[in-house]
């Protein structure tokens, strides 16, 4: 019960409001016989220092760009670069040897006065610009590798233009990828597909925390595995009908201003849930209907962070899949994790007292959470 409430603690310290947080920036690559390129859409809001440094900040538009002078976009172009070569840094691997790689760093938006700032995620005016990092394939062959550094660092996902889009492969904090080889064969539909499973994982475990809290909450009204399967199952369903909605453009895309009411939204149904655990004695069959329509709700803070990813892969079918299988899997893994740390009091006469005071504290997280999200609104 200790670890219970130290994890409730440990999410409100570190999950307590959301502002704008960058968590993953999107890359095409392409590759002929002598060069290679990285073109990354970049995020504005996460170029200069100060701005990387508030989290609460909402994420600047496209208008905000425009309005610089020519000094501030030098400023800009230099701030971006330092970050960009911080976060990650690419080598030439042999089974030999490791080379870093020397790359140029391009900004196409600046070849024209005044910059157009054309690019796909400017559709509610958000400010984004590229960045082209190039270099040269050495005749001795090998493989061209990115490392992603540790740390508050976000994730980088590499679309491969030559193949179609849709074979998509992240790269995450502390962790590497090879993007070419000798013998140019690209990422395969598997790893396409198991890139997008983990990416739907990784926004549960260890990423999402108010996803974490409202699975948690499930368990403490029926503490058995096939009623919380079941409601798991229940809630992916309506979570992946509004990612769907949202990715097919029949839900309008969501602006920055809404986004925090929805996740004041989704901090209620923390709240409702562990509630409902405190005062009702047992599962009842209005719950499923409850938690497809709290589904839909979390779909769509969902569609805010993977949304734009799925989008870009130019399919819907097969990371749609994948994603929610993973969020799923990430679900079920929260699920287990409950019961088998629990499990020793399952047949205590003091487990339903237990089962409350871990729901109204996880209640207490979402009402903490559900104020600090209203006055950031």
């Amino acid at each position: 019960m200790r670890f219970i409430l130290s994890l409730l603690l440990y999410s409100v310290l570190t999950c307590a409001s959301h502002g704008h947080v960058v968590q993953q920036l999107f890359v095409d690559f392409s590759a002929d016989e002598s060069t290679w390129m990285a073109e990354i859409r970049f995020d504005a809001g996460i170029a200069l220092p100060e701005m990387r440094a508030d989290k609460e900040a909402m994420q600047p538009k496209r208008q905000w760009l425009i309005d610089k002078t020519p000094a501030q976009h030098a400023e800009l172009r230099k701030q971006a670069e330092l970050y960009l070569r911080q976060c990650f840094q690419f080598y030439w691997v042999t089974p030999s040897t490791e080379t870093p790689v020397q790359y140029t760093v391009h900004f196409p938006e600046w070849e024209t006065a005044p910059p157009q700032f054309a690019n796909p995620f400017t559709d509610l005016g958000f400010a984004y610009f590229s960045i082209q990092c190039s270099g040269l394939i050495p005749e001795s062959g090998g493989e061209l590798e990115v490392r992603v550094s540790e740390g508050d660092n976000p994730d980088f996902a590499f679309g491969y233009e030559r193949v179609g889009s849709d074979r998509i492969v992240t790269a995450y904090p502390g962790k590497s990828l090879t993007l070419w080889t000798a013998e140019s064969t690209p990422p395969t539909a598997q790893q396409s597909f198991l890139s997008f499973l983990d990416y739907g994982y990784r926004h549960v475990v260890p990423l999402g925390w108010d996803h974490v809290l409202f699975i948690a909450a499930l368990c403490f009204l029926s503490f058995a595995w096939r009623p919380l399967l079941s409601q798991s199952l229940i809630f992916t369903l309506g979570h992946t009908i509004t990612l769907a909605l949202s990715i097919c453009n029949v839900i309008p895309a969501i602006a920055p201003a809404s986004m925090g009411w929805i996740e004041m939204l989704i901090a209620a149904t923390i709240v409702y849930i562990a509630l409902e655990n405190i005062f009702t004695q047992k599962l009842k069959a209005h719950r499923l209907l409850t938690i497809f329509i709290f589904g839909l709700i979390h779909g769509l803070g969902f569609a805010s962070v993977l949304g734009e990813t799925i989008r870009s892969s130019g399919s819907i079918a097969m990371p749609l899949l994948a994603a929610n299988l993973g969020v799923e899997l990430g679900q079920i893994t929260v699920i287990g994790f409950v019961l088998i740390t629990l499990l020793w009091a399952k047949e205590k006469s003091y487990f339903p007292t237990l089962g409350k005071i871990a729901s109204a504290s996880i209640a207490l997280v979402g009402a903490y959470w559900m104020v600090q999200r209203l006055l950031a609104v």
